[in-house]
């Protein structure tokens, strides 16, 4: 049996909003993790599927993560990010983003080195997070956000569409009309 795409989103501020709101248009699962109990409201998010309000860090250790699981950090002023990053960084999620500068990257890459882990789980934290879309709002950053997770998901680069001469036998496409 084929599992549900879930989203974990640590932390509710206004990209975490976004990237909810686009994760709701395509179906997927959405888990909010926060500590903040009035931004991580059912009202904000009414069509997640779970809230989870407490440590955020020790809340998302206990959670259940599969390769079908995408994760986003994006905690208030980053205080957890780093923490939620060390927990996940060995999960099966098939995405780990984490919202932050390149000094910041550089940093926790530098951490994570120290502590033993390797190039190749490493690798595979996208971080800053995001396709290059050029956006600075948060919707945008949000839609940049959700880009990079469905090209990941579909083994894709995220660039440029080009014109195709075959057309590919496994394409699921909505009818127009």
């Amino acid at each position: 049996m084929e599992q549900k795409d879930k989203i974990i989103i640590t932390g509710s501020g206004n990209v975490a909003f976004y990237v909810y709101q686009f994760a709701s248009l395509l179906g997927y699962e959405i888990i909010i993790f926060d500590n903040n109990a009035e931004m991580l409201t059912r009202e904000r998010f009414p069509l997640a599927s779970e809230l989870i309000l407490g440590d955020i860090v020790e809340n998302i250790s206990q959670y259940l993560i599969t390769a079908a699981t995408s994760i986003v950090i994006l905690t208030h002023r980053h205080e957890f990010d780093e923490a939620v990053l060390k927990t996940v960084i060995y999960s099966p999620a098939r995405y780990i983003g984490v919202l932050s500068n390149r000094r910041q990257v550089t940093a926790y890459f530098s951490k994570l080195t120290a502590m033993g882990v390797g190039d190749e789980v490493i690798e595979k934290v996208h971080a800053p997070i995001g396709l290059d879309l050029g956006g600075q709002r948060a919707s945008e950053i949000a839609l940049s956000i959700v880009a990079e997770i469905q090209a990941v998901k579909y083994n894709h680069t995220g660039g440029f569409m080009l014109i195709k001469s075959k057309r590919s036998t496994n394409e699921k496409r909505d009818e127009l009309f």
